[in-house]
């Protein structure tokens, strides 16, 4: 049993009290500390006969059971005498709240390891495969690859902190170092940090969004419009340009995109599955729709008859494949790629770099459709997959006017031949008055 010596006070004293342990050469003596009721230094002596090793404990009564356990508090002298009366003193206010230290400890521990688990980059980790999760709603791969390009940087700037620790100064700091460089990739970072911090109040480990303060603290990039053809003699020589090309995969999906309007990646990455020929439709879940209150997440677009025949053509090629625009060498994304797009337009005709891009033909097709064509407004904007509200704030369904979408898509397809046949047509009026909708 250890032997309990008269109380020490000073750190001389505890050197020269384990020096005289290790030459009395016991297997263990404890000291108490004087003025401090429980508390003791253990001196144990090793077998060499030159070393020590000794250690603070706390000796008190459970609140609770009454027994009287051992708190060890640190071993001397990386635990100071002065922290370990602070220690004393910190288990006594516990124990004064009927609180037993040794388990507060122990949950405190537990505390800092969880709060390290949900470390910012495991809670941004758990968030991005929760939102990719669902197989019935799959994210585009450009999304995913821009959600991983924005986060990699909050992720190298303290990805490893508990999400708990990050404050807005961090965020704000974060972004507007960004921003010195890329003022919209800044605003994009904190948008991303907003939804995995929102994440993260959802899942209860945090009570605050430290990224929502710093929206209006942000500059904010001056919105400019993607270079678009709308006249009807130039649109008539960019699709004599189109036609021109090599007979590939790309400049057929640049002939359908300036027909139908699409999005490049949804063109790009059509399915035989969600095109039916025989009814002339074509069920698109757009890219961009998901997560977008803008955008619908399903359209039906009606095929005019020069649409089908073009994919008739193409189904002769790829009709055994699961891509319109199959490419067997990317193996990762079988599709045509989005870019080869971009680089097959700036290289039509003399090039259209700065005149006109892809995305391009939706702004063309709506505002022509518009002006040369008399449809209301709502027809194209629907067909271009925005969401529309009628006056009772109800938003239209994918199916709604699809008759009257029909009708317009098959106009825009012979206009198109019209301007193609180098007719500068220009209609004054168009048999469409613009219907009160709602």
């Amino acid at each position: 049993m250890a032997k309990t010596l008269k109380g020490l006070t000073t750190v001389t004293q505890i050197d020269k009290a384990i020096k005289q342990a290790i030459k009395d050469a016991k297997p263990t003596i404890s000291h108490s500390i004087a003025g401090y009721k429980g508390l003791e230094l253990r001196v144990r002596p090793h077998s060499n006969g030159i070393t020590a090793t000794a250690d603070f404990r706390h000796r008190y009564t459970h609140p609770v059971t009454g027994k009287r356990p051992y708190m060890t508090i640190g071993q001397y002298p990386a635990i100071t005498l002065e922290q370990a009366r602070q220690a004393h003193a910190d288990n006594m206010r516990l124990l004064a709240q009927h609180i037993d230290p040794i388990t507060h400890r122990e949950k405190q521990r537990q505390a800092k390891a969880n709060a390290m688990n949900n470390s910012f980059e495991n809670v941004a980790k758990s968030w991005l495969a929760y939102m990719t999760s669902n197989k019935s709603n799959r994210l585009s791969d450009s999304t995913i690859r821009e959600w991983n390009r924005f986060l990699s940087h909050p992720l190298k700037a303290w990805g490893k902190v508990p999400i708990n620790e990050v404050t807005t100064p961090m965020v704000l700091s974060l972004c507007r170092e960004i921003q010195k460089e890329h003022i919209q990739t800044g605003v994009r970072v904190r948008g991303i940090c907003d939804r995995v911090f929102s994440y993260a109040i959802g899942a209860g480990m945090i009570e605050v969004n430290p990224a929502l303060q710093v929206k209006g603290l942000l500059l904010t990039a001056q919105a400019t419009h993607q270079p678009a053809i709308t006249n009807p003699k130039d649109f008539g020589k960019l699709l004599r340009d189109i036609d021109a090309l090599p007979d590939r995969d790309d400049r057929t999906a640049l002939q359908l995109i300036a027909m139908l309007y699409t999005r490049v990646s949804d063109m790009c990455e059509a399915r035989w599955a969600d095109i039916d020929l025989e009814a002339a439709e074509w069920t698109l879940q757009p890219k961009k729709g998901k997560g977008r209150a803008d955008m619908v997440e399903s359209l039906i677009i009606p095929l005019p008859k020069q649409a089908v025949a073009i994919l008739k053509r193409q189904y002769e090629k790829t009709g055994m494949y699961d891509y319109v625009f199959y490419n067997h060498r990317r193996r990762n994304r079988p599709y045509l790629d989005r870019y080869k797009i971009n680089h097959t337009l700036t290289s039509a005709g003399k090039g259209y770099a700065g005149k006109h891009v892809p995305h391009g033909f939706r702004a063309s097709a709506i505002t022509m459709i518009q002006e040369q064509l008399k449809y209301p407004k709502y027809l194209p904007d629907m067909q271009s997959g925005h969401k529309l509200k009628d006056n009772n704030g109800e938003a239209y369904s994918r199916v709604r006017f699809l008759d009257e979408r029909r009708e317009m898509m098959q106009k825009w397809a012979d206009y198109l031949d019209k301007l193609r046949a180098g007719e500068n047509v220009i209609h004054a009026s168009f048999k469409h008055p613009i219907q009160k909708h709602g």
